[in-house]
């Protein structure tokens, strides 16, 4: 997967996540996965 496809999958709404980059279509933010996986969580 290209990082252009990687960025598609990226939104930011105002009412959605608090204003935060999230992931398309799920109310996970951005900060959380990364989060996740810099302590060790596998997909």
């Amino acid at each position: 997967m290209s990082i252009t496809q990687l960025l598609e999958r990226i939104t930011i709404e105002p009412g959605k996540c608090g204003g935060k980059p999230c992931i398309r279509g799920q109310r996970m933010r951005v900060k959380d996965v990364l989060e996740l996986l810099s302590a060790g969580a596998s997909y």
